[in-house]
């Protein structure tokens, strides 16, 4: 029995230890890189991540794209429903999570309880966040047919 707890609780200290924290979430400023399908001069994401890997965000969120003409005109003509990552700068600040509390545990997220509704009237237009972007790496994935 004690060879059982004790295996147990090693067990359990090995995944905490694995467990990704994501408490920190990108604001306004942070350097950030969006890894998602571009559609209609927006990228739809599930993945942003501060550049210095101090926090990320993996919520879904459809940011609107701007910045230096000759950078973003291409990415929406070019790039149009391809997967790509896009490194900018958040010029507004991304929506607060629906859970009161998760981590990431590999390539899975736990969440504990249930948040309450955000917005009072589910039709109304969601807010976009803005992403100005100075660069894309380019996967070669496409995300729409």
């Amino acid at each position: 029995m004690l060879t059982y707890v004790i295996v147990l609780t090693a067990g359990l200290v090995t995944i905490a230890g694995q467990a990704k924290r994501t408490d920190v979430i990108p604001k306004r400023g942070d350097d950030v890189a969006v890894k998602g399908c571009i559609v209609a001069g927006t990228i739809e994401s599930t993945d942003t991540e501060v550049r210095d890997s101090t926090g990320s965000y993996s919520s879904f969120v459809t940011y609107r794209i701007s910045g230096n003409k000759k950078i973003v005109n291409p990415i929406k003509k070019e790039h149009e429903g391809h997967a790509d990552v896009l490194i900018g700068t958040l010029k507004s600040d991304l929506p607060e999570t629906n859970s009161p509390k998760s981590t990431q545990i590999g390539n899975t997220r736990v969440v504990i309880g249930a948040g309450e509704q955000s917005r009072t009237n589910p039709m109304a237009p969601h807010s976009m966040p803005v992403l100005d972007v100075k660069e894309i790496e380019h996967t070669g994935v496409n995300c729409r047919t």
